[in-house]
């Protein structure tokens, strides 16, 4: 007979023992998974506090959540890479050494260990962005205009840097899993890619100097004195610029590249590349009104934001709307380059009216004619009169050359001034036609090198602004000059006669204004245009 020993043993023993098994099993998963996600941790490198509940098999992990900064571009861990990185979710930041303080603790609580990630990194947008690029990374157009029409609705996998080379993203749009609302971005970097040095130029900065390299075109820039007791408006031969013969108004020597570094309200510091240390004060191109009313600096922050922009450098600086207006628009008469010899009647369309001097020949001939009769009258005379009436004939002669001289010049004068209001009312060129012609007549005139570009002629009007006052200060009249133009509905006989007596400093002003409308060259704006905006809505970002 079975007793209740037998029972207990047999059947309550195994029951038992089964109803344990599950309990034993998530302890044991509960230790499994604890011991892979700390391996995993340390693995890369990442400090952690971990502490796993047994019976109910949840493992909790608490990581430090941190706010980066770059370091300071002197550092020498600036420009490498770390020798470890994590490669969890959310660790991508780790390719780079940073500066780094803890903000707070992100808590997960995990029951596999592949679930594991850890907190993106709070950082400050154009930081990012500025360190990037100068690490070599280049703006993808396309997306940051995705970024700024979508936002956070950007797809994931939207590249915003690129290795421009290959095109690789380097720095991307992520998950917003652990964003909290924040944009989200991830970033990548190969060691084959390489990196820029400290001697290349970081974003912010442009970098201006004469031109080398074979060719010296300032000293081939040569201008004519004008006797009106003002010193020539024109160019002449200095040692770095289209200087004046006043040019020791300007800041330093004349030789060597120069740096400088424009903010958001300006010019902030300037000095020459082969002396760091040594700061240039550039006064005349402070945009404050305490060391000058000439708008000088605004217009060389813009010409040096355009020159530097499209080779994909991130710009403080944001063009006014309304100068980004005036380069867009059709400002020049066709019949104002014709007169000024830039261009000739058949490169333009048709824009005056013929001359026609029928009338001045017929009366010519009449005059001919009468002269001859007369003539043929005084032959008829006793030679006592012959001699009165021939002198009476010089004397009208003589009065009435004058007359007709007087007439002739008035004449001229009505037909110039005509013309010339002509001309003002004629088909309006765009920039790029103008810019073109300007740089054609700079090269006939100066008799300058057939590869030099409207962009090189530009660095060397930037660099022309950094060493002379005087040569900044005629810059910034023209283009004030052009703008008030544009704006109040054309060019007038004043606005003429000043780019004619300054047509040097005319053509160089068409060349910062064909930069600024290739910067902004698309109707919905450019890549420079998109960043800033971008960089403006988002302030701090999360990367991992």
């Amino acid at each position: 007979m079975v007793s209740a020993v037998d029972i207990i043993t047999y059947i309550g023993i195994p029951l038992a023992v089964l109803g344990v098994l599950p309990t034993i099993y998530t302890c044991l998963k509960s230790l499994l998974t604890l011991r892979a996600i700390t391996r995993t941790l340390s693995h890369n490198h990442v400090t952690a506090l971990t502490r796993s509940a047994l019976l109910s098999g949840i493992v909790e992990i608490e990581i430090p959540r941190r706010s980066i900064t770059p370091l300071d571009r002197a550092d020498p861990s600036y420009f490498t890479l770390r020798a470890h990185h994590s490669h969890l979710n959310g660790g991508t930041w780790t390719l780079f050494h940073w500066k780094e303080m803890v903000t707070g603790v992100k808590s997960y609580r995990l029951q596999y260990h592949d679930e594991l990630s850890q907190p993106q990194a709070e950082v400050e947008f154009e930081a990012l962005v500025a360190f990037l690029l100068d690490w070599g990374a280049v703006p993808s157009k396309e997306g940051w205009r995705g970024l700024r029409s979508a936002g956070l609705w950007t797809p994931v996998g939207t590249r915003l840097l690129v290795w421009g080379e290959s095109g690789e993203e380097v720095l991307g749009v992520s998950f917003s899993d652990d964003s909290d609302g924040i944009l989200s971005l991830r970033v990548g970097w190969r060691r084959e890619w390489g990196v820029r040095g400290r001697e290349c130029l970081p974003p912010y900065w442009v970098r201006v100097g004469p031109a080398g390299r074979g060719e010296d075109v300032l000293e081939s820039l040569v201008g004519e004195k004008r006797e009106s007791g003002v010193k020539e408006k024109g160019v002449v031969e200095a040692k770095g610029g289209f200087l004046d013969d006043d040019s020791a108004d300007g800041e330093g020597e004349k030789e060597g590249s120069v740096r400088v570094k424009i903010s958001a309200n300006g010019m902030q510091e300037a000095h020459r590349e082969e002396d760091p240390k040594t700061k240039l004060p550039l006064f005349h191109l402070r945009s404050e009104p305490t060391f000058t009313d000439s708008t000088a600096g605004f217009w060389f922050c813009c010409a040096a934001t355009a020159f530097e922009a499209p080779r994909g450098g991130l710009w403080a600086y944001s063009i006014p709307a309304d100068v980004i207006a005036v380069a867009r628009r059709e400002t020049v008469p066709c019949g104002i380059m014709v007169l000024l010899g830039v261009m000739s009647d058949a490169d333009v369309p048709t824009w005056r009216t013929p001359y026609d001097d029928q009338a001045e020949r017929f009366e010519k001939q009449v005059k001919f004619a009468d002269q001859s009769r007369k003539m043929m009258e005084e032959m008829r005379l006793p030679p006592h009169q012959r001699d009165a009436a021939r002198k009476k004939r010089l004397e009208t002669d003589a009065r009435d050359f004058h007359n007709d001289h007087k007439r002739r010049m008035i004449r001229e004068e009505q037909r110039r001034e005509s013309e010339i209001m002509e001309a003002m009312q004629s088909q309006k060129l765009p920039i790029s036609i103008v810019a073109e012609a300007n740089r054609k007549w700079l090269g006939r005139k100066f008799e300058l090198s057939e590869g030099l570009t409207s962009r090189g002629l530009l660095e060397q009007v930037l660099y022309g602004m950094v060493q002379d006052r005087s040569f900044a200060s005629r810059i910034a009249v023209m283009l004030d000059l052009w703008k008030n133009w544009s704006q109040s509905g054309g060019m007038t006989k004043s606005h003429f006669v000043a780019v004619k007596e300054d047509q040097v400093v005319f053509a160089m002003a068409s060349f910062v204004l064909q930069a600024i409308k290739s910067t902004v060259s698309e109707p919905t704006g450019s890549v420079v245009g998109d960043m800033q905006e971008c960089l403006r809505l988002w302030h701090k970002v999360r990367l991992g």
